[in-house]
């Protein structure tokens, strides 16, 4: 393997809900920043990981310095100082990089602890960038793995019994409004996986007046029909405030579908009483102004922090079982890693000394050309073995140990013999 895999990213840890909105990707900008990064040669191939709590990048680079080269471009990519974002960000090379995409997958590193979402998520980065043709072989087969640990750790734990999400424990917020969400008229603003397994969780609560709306009224149609609902035209979103009692919002917009001033206006006339609103996305659809009008409970992801801390309470005692399903999946994909890297390092390195070998007996040519031909084919097969002999130990030294002890002795012999040099 050329190179070394690396990851930078902002979640919710580190980094604050508006940092989160300015890093968030659409599909073609996560495109574009990995082309941007592959023309300028800090990349070889990547993936990008961007959901409501994490925009994170995952690569190869044959650059000592990636990572800040990398912060250096997505400064510039989003128009944010370069100081601003290497603060909030979190980074690894190597089998950190590994372990951390693992985590994620698995649920470890989510918001809500054992979330079920962001194994689709992961996934759908996978697609998108395989079919832009930016996730090659490496990053291929490490996201491939990632969604394998996910899997297991859902299956073979009980995190995944049942599944903790963001929209399940936003809708417990309900209960502080409501003694019950049956009867209730909730609206549902968006068309992805949020809003689809929101819709889900209401018609498991008794919910049977559900009402759908995004800017592509063919998808609005189509969740509407999956769950007995019914849609309005993606203009009348904010007028429809005013006959709902829950709305949960997540598209992808880059800036917000509901201002607060129009909000303010329509709702004068509200006779339904309190409004709740969650705002799931990242940038927020809702104008955080909202929070001025009267009768009005907005939540965002950040204003959910107390929720989830409660629920990950609950779910510490799965960690440990799924931690070590992690750790197997990280040695099981490391490996494979250093088989890479040890053939590559055994085909330079027979590539090298058979080049030396060449061309000391094209050195000692004239001086062999009085000898006869079985002579002459006898110094041939003696330096071929001395050769054979030399690489005898590297070969057994690069198959033994455990993958670090392999890796190191990888790095240690491209090192000594130049190898990286001579492949430039």
């Amino acid at each position: 393997m050329n190179g070394e895999l690396l990851y930078i990213g902002w979640n919710h840890r580190v980094a604050t809900l508006d940092l989160r909105e300015k890093l968030a990707y659409s599909p073609d900008e996560a495109r574009e920043a990995l082309e941007g990064l592959f023309r300028a040669h800090i990349l070889t191939e990547g993936c990008i990981v961007s959901t409501c709590n994490r925009s994170e990048l995952y690569g190869l680079t044959e650059r000592e310095d990636g990572i800040p080269e990398i912060a250096d471009f997505l400064s510039r990519f989003h128009g944010i100082e370069r100081d601003v974002l290497l603060g909030a960000a979190t980074s690894a090379r190597g089998d950190e990089s590994v372990r951390h995409l693992f985590r994620v997958a698995s649920g470890l590193d989510s918001l809500v602890l054992g979330e079920a979402q962001i194994l689709g998520q992961i996934r759908e980065a996978l697609r998108r960038a395989v079919e832009h043709g930016t996730a090659r072989s490496i990053t291929n087969r490490l996201f491939q793995a990632a969604v394998e640990c996910g899997k297991r750790v859902r299956t073979e734990t009980s995190l995944g019994t049942r599944p903790a999400s963001v929209p399940g424990i936003a809708l417990s917020l309900t209960g502080r409004l409501f003694d019950t969400l049956s009867g209730r008229r909730v609206l549902l603003i968006g068309a992805g996986e949020t809003v689809e397994l929101t819709a889900r969780l209401l018609i498991d609560d008794g919910v049977t007046d559900i009402v759908f709306c995004n800017r592509t009224q063919e998808k609005a149609e189509a969740l509407a029909s999956s769950f007995s609902g019914r849609t309005i035209p993606w203009d009348q979103r904010t007028a429809a405030f005013a006959d709902v009692d829950v709305v949960l919002s997540a598209t992808g917009a880059q800036e917000p579908i509901v201002e607060a001033a129009s909000l303010k206006k329509v709702l004068s006339k509200r006779r339904r009483g309190p409004l709740l609103v969650l705002d799931l996305a990242v940038p927020r659809d809702i104008e955080p102004a909202v929070d001025d009008i009267a009768d009005v409970y907005r939540y965002d992801l950040d204003t959910l922090s107390e929720l989830v801390k409660k629920n990950t309470l609950e779910r510490q005692a799965e960690v440990p079982r799924a931690s070590a399903i992690v750790e197997e999946s990280v040695d099981k994909f490391m490996d494979w890693v250093s088989t890479l890297s040890q053939l590559d390092v055994l085909k330079a390195l027979r590539a090298k000394l058979e080049d030396t070998r060449q061309k000391e007996l094209q050195r000692y040519g004239p001086k062999l050309a009085r000898l006869g031909d079985d002579e002459r084919e006898l110094v041939n097969r003696l330096t071929e073995s001395l050769v054979a002999k030399i690489l005898h130990e590297p070969t057994i030294g690069l198959k033994t140990g455990g993958v670090a002890e392999r890796l190191e002795r990888a790095h240690v012999i491209k090192t000594l013999f130049r190898l990286e040099e001579d492949s430039h």
